[in-house]
């Protein structure tokens, strides 16, 4: 939950002041270290065809995708769209600095693998779970534009005033603040407002919000084949939030992810699902809703100058004279 360590019911609202969430962060104590329930990230590298998954991950997609057989894609087009979108940050933004948050393990084809061949590409990742916290800095000694902090996104302070974070923030440059697999995982849309705007209003103007979200928007209501679907995406969700450990997968419409979004500026085509986005390659005959997932890249907005007040005006005025 979003905290401020004064009050910490689920109604607290941005803005929160620096000081307040550095008490949250000193208060937060991150869940103890789950091997016995399958693991968001081991799950994500067994779709990608990564080697990180325990028998335990590959027993549960097993199950899943007997449930939802179109699941693996689901992961591969998110994983697709993240590529496209960091390619467009980095060629028509300019950005070469990553804040990755809920990255899970390095499966196959981490965030790095695209960001790294830039002339200053760095990473961040963060992560509320220690064992994969532990497993990113592993790449830290011979990658060193690679960092890795353990927070969590729903406690602002545990990610933003960790040393690595408040290092690239310092820099000034705009940033591209990724959220794959991490907004869905929390059920009150306010608060996943609250904690994204405590973001982006410190991230340096120009820099992006590349965000995906799980879903059924989309599926035809009328047809029996997409019911289905949905209806067995939804079971899927429940079932795999059946443990303390692991948070439930909350689907959302458009209309709720843009106003988790609301304040930022959706860059074009605005939200759509994950294998059309920015994607001249989809294939005739595919369709976008069976990717199950919601794509959008969102531009932080430059802060107004404030307006002179007469008061201003009349002291620059006579300065003048």
């Amino acid at each position: 939950m979003l905290t401020s360590g004064v009050n910490t019911s689920s109604t607290i609202r941005p803005s929160i002041s620096d000081t307040a969430l550095k008490i949250a962060a000193h208060q937060w104590k991150p869940s103890p270290l789950d091997l016995l329930n399958p693991n968001p990230a081991r799950i994500t590298d067994f779709y990608l065809e990564g080697d990180q998954s325990f028998a335990l991950e590959r027993n549960w997609c097993t199950n899943a995708t007997r449930l939802v057989p179109c699941l693996q894609r689901v992961y591969r087009d998110e994983r697709d769209f993240l590529r496209r979108a960091i390619r467009f940050a980095k060629q028509r933004r300019g950005i070469h600095e990553f804040l990755v948050i809920g990255a899970g393990l390095p499966f196959a084809r981490p965030v790095h693998d695209d960001v790294l061949p830039l002339p200053h590409g760095m990473v961040v990742y963060a992560e509320p779970d220690e064992y994969v916290a532990a497993h990113l800095n592993l790449f830290v000694p011979d990658l060193p534009q690679i960092d890795a902090v353990q927070g969590d996104f729903l406690e602002p302070g545990t990610i933003l005033f960790a040393g690595a974070v408040r290092a690239l923030l310092r820099t000034g440059s705009p940033i591209g603040l990724v959220l794959t697999g991490v907004l869905e995982t929390i059920a009150d849309t306010r608060d996943a407002t609250a904690a994204l705007k405590c973001f982006t209003e410190r991230l340096p103007p120009g820099s992006l919000v590349i965000a995906t979200h799980a879903t059924v928007d989309g599926l035809d209501t009328g047809d029996a084949a997409d019911t289905t679907l949905a209806e067995r995406r939804r079971l899927l969700c429940h079932t795999y939030g059946s443990t303390a450990h692991r948070p439930p997968c909350h689907l959302r419409t458009t209309g709720q992810l843009r106003d988790i979004l609301a304040g930022l500026r959706l860059v074009q085509p605005g939200i759509t699902h994950t294998s059309a986005w920015h994607n001249p390659h989809l294939a005739r005959g595919v369709r976008p809703v069976e990717s199950l997932c919601l794509a959008a890249v969102a531009g932080v907005r430059k802060p107004r100058p404030p307006r002179p007040t007469s008061a201003s005006v009349r002291v620059v005025g006579e300065e003048a004279r």
